[in-house]
């Protein structure tokens, strides 16, 4: 459900260059390694289709690829974590309020001006129930009040409850021109946006096309603009699901940039730099606490997360490139760094978790499985196979919990359909453990995957309920930014201890680049570029 940041921070400050000689030179380089080429094509794969375009209705992870090209939020953030002016020129933030002034002379590719009205807009769209928008309590508080200031080019939100991560929560989310705020449907499958590029063809399923405005001049400081030599005339964005086909493409020079998971990763690795790195939680889930279900039992919850062995799994759903999850919120830009889940979570003690199911009343029978009062305790397991690595990693925890005489019925799905089925209302009261590895850059957001209202008022899908947590995060958010950082530990320990969500796999996740090229500007910031080859 959330996007790449990584990616939106490089489009956002990218001079994506292409060069006509030369091998790529790694994240990091100070220099170009060839001439630039002149209005070249930059090739890019996605996994699968990002959906509809219009970012204020699809949370897909896989949206995050392409919206960046056409679309400019208020801020963006640096490899430091720092926040840097995009729209926005200036900013000021309270836990309670968050204004921007907004920048003169940002152009939608319809001929319109960004005004300040229409960023307040965008946000007020997301706030109207009629829109039925997914970032609600995700990006805009639902508390949140907007107004405007045209003459003073100030947008200004006010909430009613403290929130320590305004500046993140909202500056990095994407602006729309008025034009697609007044028409959703015009941007389903095209773009309306500041941005430099602009879309000029879309074919679901196989490929989006992008061309380069060249007009576009209002970057921010040591940004390309249309005319920067070097920065690509189009980017296709292709569609393939295969990661063999990636790789096999990125290696021959077809591709300018892609991720290559699983097997293949080793051989793209040994041959072609990383462009883009950071960290996905990816492997995590939470037991149901709906009224009557099992796992509504602390000890129930305790002894079925001692019965697996968290590091097992781990080496399993990572295939051996990950290592344990470490709190909620790991997507770069970090503003939060600390470890909560490993030294909280229940360690693997098989004998305890046979005796704490004993004492909770749950016996083994003669057929091997556990029972009370006549129910069996049989886990209705919904996981989804957005990594290809989850069903081996499903199959294993059933293993695990099978040695324990617990029973379970699997429900894997591809991602949208299991998305359809835990934000189905009542879905917690029919199952009893659900894939969890959601990815912000701030923990506050994520932590309406683990408590508040259940789908279809929000996004709880497990009803997890733990009142130390909500009293240390409502304590946290009077604190802004990294002072608020050592509460969420906190309460975040407070969770993983009474293994309400248990996180178990993080993974480096890596776009690769066929040549690509970095340079530092004067104000510190990184503009990623790439090179195209010739033989």
């Amino acid at each position: 459900m959330m996007t790449k940041r990584s990616i939106a921070a490089l489009v956002a400050a990218g001079a994506l260059t292409l060069s006509a000689c030369g091998s790529g030179s790694g994240a990091g380089s100070s220099e170009s390694s060839g001439e630039p080429v002149i209005d070249g094509t930059l090739s890019y794969a996605i996994n699968e289709d990002p959906g509809n375009l219009f970012r204020h209705v699809n949370s897909s992870a896989t949206l995050s690829y392409v919206y960046p090209w056409a679309y400019e939020s208020p801020v963006y953030f640096d490899q430091n974590g720092e926040a840097q002016g995009w729209l926005a020129e200036d900013w000021e933030e309270t836990p309670t309020s968050l204004q921007f002034t907004i920048r003169e002379g940002a152009m939608c590719s319809d001929g319109t001006e960004m005004t300040a009205e229409t960023v307040a807009n965008n946000y007020r769209w997301i706030l109207d129930p009629d829109n039925g928008s997914t970032f609600v309590g995700l990006v805009v508080p639902a508390d949140a009040q907007v107004e405007h200031d045209e003459a003073a080019r100030t947008v200004t939100l006010t909430t009613e409850n403290p929130n320590s991560f305004l500046l993140p929560q909202l500056g990095i989310h994407p602006i729309y021109c008025q034009g697609a705020l007044d028409d959703p449907d015009s941007v389903a499958s095209t773009t309306n946006g500041t941005g430099l590029y602009q879309m000029t063809e879309a074919v679901p399923g196989d490929h989006y096309t992008l061309e380069r405005r060249d007009d576009y001049a209002w970057a921010p400081e040591g940004g390309p603009d249309g005319s920067t030599e070097g920065v690509p005339k189009n980017v296709q964005i292709r569609i393939i699901e295969n990661p063999s086909t990636r790789a096999n493409l990125l290696l021959s020079g077809e591709l300018n940039m892609a991720a290559v998971q699983g097997p293949d990763e080793d051989r793209v690795a040994a041959s072609v730099d990383p462009l883009i790195e950071s960290r996905l939680v990816t492997g995590g889930f939470a037991y149901s606490q709906a009224e009557g279900q099992p796992t509504a039992d602390e000890d129930v919850r305790v002894a079925l997360t001692k019965a697996l062995d968290l590091d097992s799994l781990m080496q399993v759903q990572t295939a051996g490139k990950g290592e344990r999850a470490q709190r909620l919120a790991v997507l770069d830009p970090q503003i939060c760094q600390y470890d909560a889940a490993t030294p909280n979570l229940p360690a693997t003690d098989v004998a305890d978790a046979e005796a704490m199911l004993d004492e909770a009343g749950w016996v083994q029978g003669s057929d091997g499985i556990r029972a009370k009062d006549g129910e069996e305790l049989v886990l209705e397991f919904a996981w989804n196979t957005r990594w290809p690595e989850n069903s081996a990693a499903a199959e294993l925890m059933a293993e695990q919990w099978a040695a324990i005489g617990v029973g379970v019925n699997h429900h894997g799905t591809d991602a949208n359909a299991f998305l359809e089925r835990v934000t189905t209302e009542g879905a917690s009261s029919e199952l009893d453990v659900i894939w969890l590895a959601s990815n912000y850059s701030v923990p506050n957001v994520l932590a309406s995957f683990v408590s508040g209202p259940t789908p279809p008022q929000g996004n709880n899908y497990a009803g997890v309920s733990n009142p130390d947590f909500d009293e240390i995060v409502a304590e946290s958010s009077s604190l802004t930014g990294a002072e608020a950082c050592g509460s969420w530990e906190q309460a975040e320990s407070a969770m993983y201890a009474a293994a309400d969500y248990v996180p178990f796999a993080m993974r480096p996740d890596i776009t690769y680049g066929q040549g690509l090229d970095a340079m530092i500007t004067p104000n510190g910031t990184m503009f990623t570029g790439l090179i195209l080859v010739e033989d």
